[in-house]
């Protein structure tokens, strides 16, 4: 199954706005934005099921902006400790999460993974704020959040899995979206959302989106978070297509995870859990593949260089990250062997979390590639395989 990714819908979007000439913002004259920003929040937020959606200009301010709502909105009740909040996050997630939980003045709890399906665990006590991220498209699927006083569910790779029948995103106090490119979806490279049934948040994220000490007299601080006119409308696009979408990266991986060579294991997807698999998290085995995998995966790449050569050579770790060309081992290891989380370490690690990192096997093949492209970079994965075996 195959579609191209953008076609003339989204060109003429574009074309129309910039030839009306009048806003390219439509935050100059309107608080909430302009027609467009406000038409992709209601079609967002109705698509994942919820009141509310506001967007931002990255999924990394969606965090942000999440993390000062809620303690602006604590302290407005007088519940002090929210001042510097304990903020409860996966070890193995984006730098993403930590790093806005910093700067919006939380202090971190790493917590570990579910071994089968690499989503964060509920925090076994109560947490103040919890941020369970969807992984790769999957989720634990019976997980019980309710200890947390305040849930932000991370569903920047997540857009359409849904829990037994239920779109993620729904279920807790607020939930955050990315649309970079590499995403299901994008608004022309970079974007993002949070969804809500809170009004009182959701008036609040609006103000720290767009400078609402100054505009609306509030007494707190906003910032510039704001999404463009064409970034909105290239969304409406993209969103009336992501059904479309998710048929396609499930079904082409599905086809990938039944072709996967002996010593390439699939991912585990809870039987309630309609997985949106925005990458294919795989566990690599050395001892039956018979090399490590730094040196699999560099005869691998030597194998797929005819596929890659045309694709510009990353800067970011040597990393192909063009969507549909990734086979990585994804995070590298745990966030807080990174140095600058190295203090937030829990006392005795989180060992899921550790192993995954060091067997892990992402791959993004199954998007938006022809099926004979899908069908060719499998032959080469069972290919580089047998090179080590014999």
């Amino acid at each position: 199954m195959f579609m191209k990714r953008f076609d003339k819908k989204e060109l003429e979007v574009v074309k129309q706005i910039i030839e009306n000439g009048e806003y390219l913002s439509g935050f100059t004259t309107t608080f909430r934005g302009g027609e467009n920003v406000q038409k992709f929040e209601k079609d967002f937020a109705r698509f994942i099921g919820v009141k509310y959606a506001i967007s931002v200009n990255s999924g990394t301010a969606a965090l942000l902006i999440s993390f000062k709502a809620i303690m602006e909105y604590a302290l407005s009740q007088n519940k002090k400790k929210f001042k510097n909040p304990n903020i409860h996050l996966p070890a193995c997630t984006f730098t993403a999460d930590p790093s806005a939980a910093l700067m919006a003045g939380g202090k971190i709890i790493f917590e570990d993974i579910n071994k089968k399906t690499f989503c964060m665990t509920p925090p076994k006590s109560k947490s103040m704020i919890s941020v369970p991220t969807y992984l790769l498209g999957n989720a634990n699927g019976s997980d019980n959040f309710k200890k947390a006083d305040f849930l932000i569910e991370d569903c920047c790779q997540a857009l359409g899995t849904e829990i037994n029948g239920k779109k993620v995103g729904s279920f807790g106090d607020l939930s955050i979206f990315s649309f970079q490119e590499t995403k299901h979806i994008t608004t022309l490279g970079e974007g993002g959302m949070i969804c809500s049934n809170n009004e009182e948040l959701i008036d609040i994220i609006a103000g720290i989106r767009n400078h609402a000490e100054f505009y609306s007299g509030k007494k707190f601080l906003g910032g510039n978070f704001r999404m463009t006119e064409i970034q909105a409308a290239f969304g409406i696009v993209q969103l009336k297509k992501i059904k479309k979408i998710l048929k396609l990266f499930r079904k082409n991986a599905q086809f990938v995870i039944k072709n996967l060579p002996s010593g390439i294991s699939a991912p585990h997807t809870p039987s309630n859990v309609n997985n949106s698999f925005l990458v294919i998290g795989c566990l690599y085995n050395e001892k039956e593949i018979g090399a490590s995998r730094a040196n699999f995966l560099e005869k691998l790449t030597q194998n797929r260089s005819h596929i890659l050569k045309k694709d510009k050579k990353s800067d970011i770790k040597g990393i192909n990250m063009k969507s549909g060309k990734l086979i990585s081992t994804g995070y590298s290891s745990p966030l807080y062997e990174i140095p600058m989380y190295k203090k937030f370490k829990p006392k005795n690690g989180c060992p899921n979390a550790k192993k995954f990192t060091e067997v892990s096997l992402w791959m993004d093949i199954h998007k938006f590639r022809p099926h004979d492209e899908i069908k060719e970079e499998l032959e080469i994965l069972t290919k580089t395989i047998n090179q080590f075996k014999k």
